[in-house]
């Protein structure tokens, strides 16, 4: 949803499309088509409202549309099965985990190109941030823990042990 309520957006998983829905008047106001089997599969708003990115579980992308016409506005290879993205409290930076995957994907969030690769195990999924921004947490089920990352220095600095598979995360 955008940040002051009044759009919301949903990823069709089977119909490759998303769609934008005025809140306030419950209608659908538009809606634009993936190719073929991309499966978009998770969907976030920017902190300013401006961008929906995206992931496509089947063709292994993260796309960025502009949240006023859903034009896309880059699209970028992701590793199998993309899951979710998160960003950065300054937005500088997007991270995008994979679920099929052994590593997390930073992305400059102002030019969309991709600054790092993290190996964090296999199967990253949801992220989280400390209060101050410093620090990211990814759950990882492949090695039922969580990942610490230091947001400054783009790096894995540690683990937390988890139950089995830990898949969502949220961090306040």
């Amino acid at each position: 949803m955008t940040p002051d309520g009044r759009f919301g957006y949903t990823p069709e998983r089977e119909a490759d499309t998303v769609s934008k829905i005025d809140m306030a008047s419950r209608k659908l106001v538009k809606t634009v088509s993936f190719p073929a089997r991309s499966k978009p599969h998770m969907l976030r708003v920017s902190p300013d409202g401006k961008e929906v990115w995206v992931q496509t579980a089947d063709a292994n992308t993260n796309v960025v549309l502009d949240a006023a016409d859903l034009a896309v506005l880059a699209t970028q290879p992701t590793g199998k099965q993309p899951v979710t993205n998160a960003w950065t409290r300054d937005r500088r930076y997007a991270v995008v985990t994979n679920g099929q995957d052994t590593f997390a994907q930073i992305f400059d969030a102002r030019t969309f190109k991709e600054v790092k690769r993290l190996t964090i195990g296999q199967g990253g999924s949801n992220i989280g941030f400390s209060k101050d921004g410093k620090t990211a947490f990814i759950a990882v089920r492949g090695a039922n823990d969580v990942a610490v990352i230091d947001v400054e220095k783009l790096a894995l600095t540690s683990r937390i042990k988890a139950g089995t598979e830990p898949q969502g995360l949220i961090v306040r």
